[in-house]
This record gives C-alpha cells, structure tokens and sequence, in this order.
C-alpha cells in the first residue's frame, strides 16, 4: 500500500457534488423556500420522536440536510475503516506483549492484567467508529477510535430510514441514496454482530444477553438494544455492572441467570479500579461471558494514547509494513504530553513541552481518556496564556493527556433541528465498523471546533448521488 492508496482528491473538490448542490441552494432560499425547508425539518423531527429516537431524552438532533459523498470517497473510507480492523488486533497484542507500550497507558496499571486474556473471535474490535477529518489535501486523518462503546450504532441507521422517507426540499428531483450504507438496509445490523461474535468464540448461539451500564449513566439507545435482541430471540435485560457476580465458572444476574453475552454502554473510566465491578471484569478476563468490546478495547484502545502509539515511529516499528503505512498516512502527528525529547511531525528531534508551547496553533491538547470533548483545549482557538495554563496543569494533574495536530474540519450551511437554517458549522464524517465491515457513517456539523453531540452538535445524513453510481 502506498502513501496515496486512501487519499481523496484535494478537499477543494472532495466536496463539490456537496457545495453545488446543497450549499449553494441553502445560500440562495426565498422566504418561502426558507419556510418549507424548516417545515420540513420539523416534519422529520416529529418523526425521529415518534419512533423513539432520542439522546439522552431529548430531541434525536438530525438534520434534514445530507451530506454528499462521492461514490469513491466511500469507498476509500470503507476500505480505511476495515483496514484499522486489522490495525487494532495487531495494536492489541503488542500492548499485551511489550511493557514499554503500556506505559503509554499508566491509568490502567492496576488492572492491565485483565486485558492479557485476549478473547478468541476475530477481529477483536467488533464495533468500532472512527471519527475524523479530511485535510487540507483531502486526506482523511483519524482522530478518535471509539472502540468501547461508540454511540449511534442502531440509532443513525434507523434515522437514515427515516430520513428517506420525509420529502426533502433540498433534493428536489435529484436522485440520491442513503441504504448504500448496510447499517440503514439493516436496522438489525449491530444485533446481529453482537450474535455473531459470541458464536465465533463458543461455537453456539446465545442463550440470555445483558446490556450492562454502570451507575445510571449513559443509557442511550439501551432501550433499542434489549428490545432488538428480544425480537432476535435471546432474552436479555440491562444490568448494572456491580449487580453481575461470577458463579461455577459463570456470569450471573441478580437472579442467579447464566449470562452468555453483554454489550457495555459505559465510561470506560468507570470501570478502572472500581471494586465494585471486579466480579464481572474477572468473568470477562476469564473468557466466562462473551464481554463486547473486549477490556482491551474499553481500555488502550479506545484511550487517545492509542494515538500516539500508532504516530510514533518508534512504536510503528512494531507493527506489520502494512499497518505502519495506513498510519503514516491517516493517523495525526500525536504524542502523550510527558517533558523529555520527543520527535515532531518531520521527524526532527525536539522537547516536547517545549515544541507544543511554541506551535499552539497547529495543536489540541486533549485528556487521554475523557468523553465528548471535556477538558480539550483547540489551540487556534486558546489564547497563549490558556495554552500554556493547560500544558502546566495536565503535567501536574492525575491524568493523562495527549496532544495531536490540529486538523481543521469544513465548513458548511445546515439547517438545525432548534435554530434552523445556519451558516459556517464545522463538520466532520465518522465511519462505523461492524465485525470488521463497513457499517455506515456519521457526520457531524457544530458550532463548536469539537464536534460532539454532547455539545450540542447535531448529525447529518450521509448520502450518495444515484446518478454517480458505478
């Protein structure tokens, strides 16, 4: 594989079925197209509700304005999203194997242990979501991996459905698709991965599922979960992780029930050094339940340090020339804030505090292992006194950071679920992973720099042109 195998064409034209046909008719609305186009929004927001979509218990934030991808842009980013498949059972199994790894890692030294039993099925990473950017040379750069517990994975597809059924202003007489994506053509799709890998490690089918959440806390598309797998015909129920306790080799419920199979929809730093769910991290380092995402996914690799690991040309050496090259190419320059000698994105020598004080605006500063942007900092947008007042308190502080290249994401005009037609939303496209198969996409748009529902981001439909189809 070369350095060009997944690069896109340059990002002035990686979007142009996008500008010319969406950015261009929301810049040139009449007051009456203005007036249809929200009432359509609504229209598929009443809709979105009605199904029981929803983050959180509010409003599912979609957009009824797609994103347009060409027909070769999903196809690179399909095949990029299989390949980091591969990238993460190599990545997991060096970080088993070699301590100078995991100490990129130190948040799990007192339970790294349970991660060493890796579980049989391949690929390990049975639902993952790449979250990333193209750059200004429209090459896509990963920046989160979201191995543990990515969200959205029943609920975008189900909305891409939906979405297809409401008459969209915007698409007047253009044909388009949105089931090119198999997590749309199949709502069931996560479900039936989950089913898939506990039969690859145990030769037979699931006999009673948990969807295991720990302390109340992010519980969206739960409900989704437990009924689907209902409707498949496993019984399962959501569990809180203290409640499961290990019996005769066995994971059991509060009522003494054998379960075969959980799915965990947690903070993965809930589960470090909690006493309280040692019984049910013992079952999973024990291979007693099927546990998705394996602990090694909850873990390392779903931590941003995983980042470093995979940019640095030291511990690129580890992995299979293959790996290297799909990292070199997609994986921003990043490495775990630590004062000592580094080497920078053109592989010169340096000290690392004092390289990321200097290139502010070329960097972010984020928390190893926190959720939904908390505690980042976007260089361009930080002032050199914040700047420098976050390096000194992550290196003083209890967690990890990392800091990574800035990658700046596009622009674009939507039409928001709460404010309606907008200007100048940054926006990035996520890829979805199922079983070491493309599964569909995300793409996000906010007026924050870190694009996150959880701060009031909203979600665009992914779409192709039908008229570009091969």
């Amino acid at each position: 594989m070369n350095n060009n195998a997944l690069a896109c064409t340059p990002n002035t034209s990686l979007f142009e079925a996008d500008d010319r046909l969406i950015e261009q008719s929301l810049a040139r609305l009449t007051a009456d197209a203005r007036k249809r186009l929200i009432a359509a929004q609504k229209r598929f927001c009443d809709l979105l509700s009605s199904e029981g979509l929803n983050f959180e218990g509010k409003s599912y934030p979609v957009s009824i304005r797609p994103l347009i991808l060409s027909n070769e842009t999903v196809a690179q980013l399909q095949t990029l999203g299989e390949g980091f498949a591969r990238v993460f059972d190599h990545a997991a199994r060096i970080y088993v194997e070699n301590e100078q790894v995991r100490a990129l890692f130190p948040a799990y030294k007192n339970s790294e242990h349970l991660t060493f039993n890796l579980p049989t099925h391949s690929p390990l990473v049975r639902i993952f979501r790449l979250d990333g950017l193209f750059d200004s040379e429209g090459v896509y750069r990963i920046l989160e991996t979201n191995t543990d517990c990515p969200g959205g994975v029943i609920q975008n597809g189900l909305a891409g459905r939906l979405w297809a059924e409401i008459d969209n202003p915007l698409l007047a007489g253009i044909g388009h698709s949105v089931d090119f994506q198999p997590f749309v053509s199949d709502p069931d799709l996560f479900l039936k991965e989950l089913l898939s890998a506990h039969f690859q490690r145990v030769g037979q089918p699931a006999r009673r599922a948990a969807i295991v959440t720990f302390k109340g806390r992010f519980k969206n598309e739960v409900t989704q979960m437990v009924a689907g797998l209902k409707r498949l015909g496993v019984p399962t129920e959501e569990v809180d992780a203290a409640d499961l306790k290990r019996r005769d080799g066995h994971l059991v419920d509060p009522q003494g029930r054998v379960i075969d199979m959980t799915y965990n929809k947690l903070d993965l730093r809930d589960l470090i050094d909690e006493p309280l769910v040692s019984e049910y991290l013992e079952a999973a380092s024990n291979a007693e339940v099927t546990f998705l995402n394996p602990l090694i996914s909850q873990w390392p690799l779903a931590d941003k340090a995983i980042m470093a690991l995979l940019s640095d040309p030291k511990m690129l050496a580890l992995l299979p020339e293959e790996d290297r090259e799909l990292c070199r190419t997609h994986i921003p320059w990043t490495r775990l804030l630590a004062a000592g000698k580094s080497s920078n994105p053109q592989g010169q020598p340096i000290d690392l505090i004092s390289y990321v004080k200097r290139h502010r605006p070329h960097l972010v500063l984020k928390p190893s292992n926190a959720t939904r942007g908390e505690g980042l900092l976007v260089g361009p947008f930080t002032t050199q006194e914040q700047w420098e007042q976050g390096i000194c308190s992550a290196l003083e502080g209890p967690h990890s950071f990392v800091v990574q290249q800035y990658i700046q994401g596009r622009t674009l005009s939507a039409v928001h679920p709460e404010l309606g037609v907008t200007e100048s939303m940054w926006s990035g496209v996520d890829t979805y992973v199922y079983g070491g198969r493309f599964a569909g996409f995300q793409a996000r748009a906010s007026f924050d720099p870190v694009m996150n529902v959880g701060r009031k981001g909203i979600l665009l439909p992914v779409i192709t042109l039908k008229e570009l189809a091969r």
